[in-house]
């Protein structure tokens, strides 16, 4: 067997590599298959080796280890790996990694029975996602990956491992990257076929390499669809068959030999519903979805085509950032047509993009909206009348900025969208479309004349107050906008929020 490096995908995308070696144990305490598959590996992720490390005062740029736990755990796990978007409990962490990080914090050795029983929740999730959860001893880096839309985030950081000396540490820093997901299931795949067709050279006859192998091309299998959907949505697996009658038609997704290429936007639906929704919430989504297609209308106005962002990337810098610059543009590009001399008439917007409004009830009030579009569909914002912020004015204001940044900005791949917002949506696509409908609703210029001529002071209630009104927002929502915009202090805004 050759011990030269064998690459799977691109070191600037993602990339596998690994080569084996002679076992300098001999075999001592190891299994034949562990034994023959020691070695050297290392994951690319957008230049980033994310397996160079340090010790002893010297850098490595591979992990040396046995490769055949790193091998199971990759085909027991797969299709969590690349289905699996949601965390186990609601969490607003931006990434798997941190959302992992925050649990541990949160129930870590409290002997409580029901923290404990989420803390094993979170275990079992890392043991799906984590890279680490396989190392059996390794020196592995502290890596994870999960599903996220029609992308694969993969994140990664320096959490020190219990028991290894200060000194040996990963370089690359703490980050997140999103990657369309055939950059990453594709060579990964192959770099696994690659992995044991060599091994089986070595030993043919091996039980342990034949079941590893077995669930290795097991993966491409016709027929995992429903499963892999369940990992992406668990409720899929348990929809009465009136629901599920509506959304035959539209439920297509695009599966290629080992996952779910593109998700559907009926599907993509369930993964930002919360695990617990009923049956008459999910036919009242449904049905508005089913009157969105059946309207007979073309789809996108005229108006809004030219607003719709088709960049195929969830947000990499700041959520907030770039959703401040995104509704800073489009009132750029709105121009004249829509007055902003004294505050923002949302209503007016939606009505030029040709947008409809719905109002439902529903019995989940963490759904604060929804927005639907696509080829083919009316653009349509539900607004869930139940949800505590859609109960004045001014909140089913900020909740329509928030899903028209959903309609103009979450079309992944040109494709259609159907987004509930709420605690089981991305967080970092809802922090992006908050801050959105916050510069939309409260754009600098008209936020800075209005402070000019207030009578009060700024951080005062009053002045609060008579800001709100006169720009049609909540008195929260004004109060953090003007924090983000570094006019409130810490101090401040505390004391306006009491």
């Amino acid at each position: 067997m050759s011990n030269d490096w064998k690459r799977f995908g691109d070191r600037n995308q993602f990339a596998f590599e690994f080569r084996f070696q002679k076992d300098p144990d001999n075999g001592r305490s190891a299994t034949p298959l562990e034994s023959n598959s020691w070695g050297e590996f290392r994951f690319w992720v957008r230049g980033f080796n994310l397996c160079q490390h340090h010790h002893h005062n010297h850098t490595y740029q591979e992990v040396s280890w046995y490769l055949s736990p790193l091998l199971a755990w990759f085909a027991e796990n797969w299709d969590p790996i690349f289905h699996e978007e949601r965390f186990p409990l609601a969490c607003d962490r931006p990434n798997a990694r941190l959302g992992y990080l925050d649990s541990l914090r949160r129930y870590l050795a409290d002997t409580d029975p029901v923290m404990e029983k989420k803390g094993m929740m979170w275990f079992d999730w890392w043991q799906r996602h984590a890279l680490r959860s396989c190392r059996q001893g390794g020196l592995f880096p502290d890596l994870f990956f999960r599903r996220m839309v029609d992308f694969i985030e993969i994140s990664w950081g320096e959490f020190p491992l219990e028991g290894v000396a200060k000194d040996f540490y990963f370089n690359a820093p703490a980050r997140s990257q999103n990657l369309p997901i055939e950059l990453v299931a594709e060579p990964l795949m192959k770099g696994l076929l690659e992995a044991v067709s060599s091994l089986n050279d070595l030993m043919p006859h091996d039980s342990d390499l034949k079941t590893l192998s077995n669930k290795i091309r097991q993966i491409s299998d016709d027929g995992r669809s429903q499963i892999r959907l369940a990992w992406y949505a668990p409720i899929l697996s348990h929809l009465q068959d009136s629901i599920r009658s509506k959304i035959r038609n539209i439920n297509q997704f695009a599966q290629r030999a080992g996952y779910i290429h593109r998700l559907s936007p009926a599907v993509a639906m369930f993964g930002s519903l919360s695990p617990e929704i009923g049956d008459s919430d999910l036919e009242t989504l449904i049905s508005c979805y089913i009157d969105a297609h059946g309207d007979g209308e073309s789809g996108d106005s005229a108006q809004m085509k030219p607003l719709i962002s088709l960049d195929p990337e969830l947000p990499v810098r700041n959520p907030s950032d770039i959703g401040y610059d995104d509704a800073l543009n489009l009132l750029d590009q709105l121009g004249d047509v829509i007055p902003t001399a004294e505050w923002i008439d949302i209503h007016a917007i939606c009505d030029h993009l040709d947008i409809r409004i719905r109002e439902e009830p529903l019995h989940d009030s963490n759904i604060r909206g929804v927005a639907i579009a696509g080829p083919s569909v009316m653009p349509t914002i539900l607004l869930n009348s139940a949800h505590p912020n859609n109960r004045q004015d001014e909140g089913k204001r900020f909740s329509l900025g928030h899903e028209l940044c959903h309609i103009l900005h979450d079309r992944f791949f040109g494709s259609g969208i159907y987004h509930a917002s709420g605690c089981w949506a991305p967080s970092c696509i809802e922090k992006r479309a908050n801050a959105f409908s916050a510069m939309l609703l409260m754009p600098v210029d008209i936020l800075n004349q209005k402070i000019s001529a207030l009578d009060e002071p700024l951080d005062s209630q009053e002045g609060i107050a008579t800001l709100s009104t006169q720009l049609k927002v909540s008195r929260r929502s004004l109060i953090w906008h003007l924090y983000n915009l570094n006019k409130l202090d810490e101090f401040q805004r505390t004391k306006l929020e009491f």
